[in-house]
């Protein structure tokens, strides 16, 4: 049995994603694909577009077999903290063979090279990194740098260290390293749109972030439609009607972008507006933002005392988050260190597990259900399909229920938020149902 983990976010899941999972069970013969997924929240410290089950049961129609939760604390923590977590987690299942992962290079061995160097962190690396944060670089800049001037061809290496899936690749490869774990790395070359891209390109694999952009375009035009026809909201039952502009974008967007599986689930979500965008939380972000102090910001996960006196100093002129996030950045933080501080404030974070102590089903497949019996005998941690039953199932994992606890805190939150949002009846995480196909 070749069991074939992937670790990701699918915020949203498209073509590119479906281009992965197909490549995972036709090039490297896999009889099973292992998702470790981000939550409600993601790595550039929003909420995400749709609900972990959503995007869980998008990954399960285009091939995957087991989609498994990430600790909040983990989705939204730095590259470093959220590689090594997804390690973990498909590590401590006991099945998984390969982590397949998508770079821009494509270049496993290389990726791996890099990798021991920041394990080992030889002399001269350490050196190369004290000089470049002395002269104000931001961390992944100056340890970037230092990394390309310890190798022999640095010029060629620069171009690696410069593009945000190798560096997520690296922290893979670190991550296996230091686990030691016998998972092997397998980096397939990123085709399409770059990750930062936020617009679509025809015939090609688009990145995520575009196609957030292209639903906050649809949300402008059908607001802008909703003021003549006095409705604020998009319709199940008529949204193509909602504006011209809309039904124009929308239409692009799922015919050339998404995978077939999973666009009428897709139509519907946006369709019952059934998705967040990151300044659908400012009026928290506002109170939460009055309630703080220095001191207690500093408690928080990547809150230092400089970012936690500037953001105090400019509490006052927030506006949304996208502009208060703009406001703070400075050369030495990047905007999403400040975006994941700041929602960490939010959800109250102060810290990373240092081992991740449970595996949380989100959804399977029912014909991968030997899988989840494999999973049952040869793992190291507990498998949890039935939240209800966590406290007994995890009563003997030392601070397992906090961390589940915080995420589902956190998803509880995205749920409250949604059906506000859509005057719709809230579900606790605990009621909730898992994806099974």
């Amino acid at each position: 049995m070749k069991t074939v983990g992937i670790i990701a976010e699918y915020n949203p899941f498209h073509t590119g994603h479906e281009y992965q999972i197909n490549y995972v069970r036709e090039k490297l013969g896999a009889d099973y694909v292992v998702i470790a997924m981000s939550g409600d929240f993601v790595q550039r410290g929003t909420p995400a577009l749709f609900s972990k089950y959503v995007r869980a049961e998008m990954a399960l129609r285009s091939g995957a077999d087991l989609a498994l939760e990430l600790p909040v604390s983990i989705s939204t923590a730095s590259a470093e903290l959220f590689a090594r977590g997804g390690v973990q987690l498909l590590n401590g299942l006991g099945v998984t063979d390969l982590l397949c992962f998508g770079s821009e290079c494509g270049n496993t061995d290389i990726l791996m090279e890099l990798a021991k160097i920041l394990v080992e962190e030889p002399e001269e690396f350490q050196t190369a990194l004290r000089q470049n944060l002395k002269e104000g670089m931001t961390f992944p800049k100056a340890r970037s740098l230092a990394l390309a001037a310890v190798l022999p061809e640095s010029e060629k290496y620069q171009q690696i260290l410069s593009s945000p899936n190798n560096i997520l690749g690296i922290e893979y490869c670190k991550a296996i390293l230091r686990e030691s774990s016998s998972i092997s790395p397998v980096a397939i070359k990123r085709e399409g749109d770059d990750y930062h891209e936020n617009t679509l390109s025809e015939n090609k694999f688009p990145s995520a972030s575009a196609i957030r952009n292209a639903i906050s375009g649809i949300k402008r035009a059908d607001n802008c439609s909703s003021a003549l026809t006095g409705s604020m909201h998009l319709t199940s039952s008529d949204f193509h009607g909602a504006s011209a502009q809309g039904d124009a974008l929308l239409t692009d967007l799922t015919e050339n972008f998404l995978p077939k599986s999973s666009r009428n689930l897709f139509l519907q979500e946006v369709s019952e507006n059934r998705f967040l965008l990151e300044n659908d939380l400012d009026v928290l972000y506002r109170y939460c933002l009055l309630l703080e102090t220095e001191e207690s910001l500093c408690t928080y996960l990547d809150l230092s005392h400089s970012l936690a006196r500037r953001i105090l100093a400019c509490r006052d002129q927030y506006q949304t988050f996208s502009q208060f996030a703009d406001l703070l950045k400075t050369k030495e933080i990047t905007r999403t260190r400040i975006q994941r501080a700041l929602l960490h404030m939010l959800l109250h974070i102060q810290n990373v597990p240092a081992q991740i102590p449970y595996a949380r089903v989100l959804g399977f497949r029912k014909d991968s259900s030997a899988l989840l019996g494999e999973i049952k005998k040869r793992g190291r941690i507990p498998l949890l399909t039935k939240l209800p039953d966590a406290p007994k199932t995890l009563e003997n994992v030392p601070q397992a229920m906090e961390l589940l606890n915080e995420t589902t805190l956190a998803s509880n939150l995205y749920e409250s938020i949604l059906a506000q949002k859509n005057t719709a009846v809230y579900t606790h995480e605990y009621r909730q149902q898992i994806v099974i196909l």
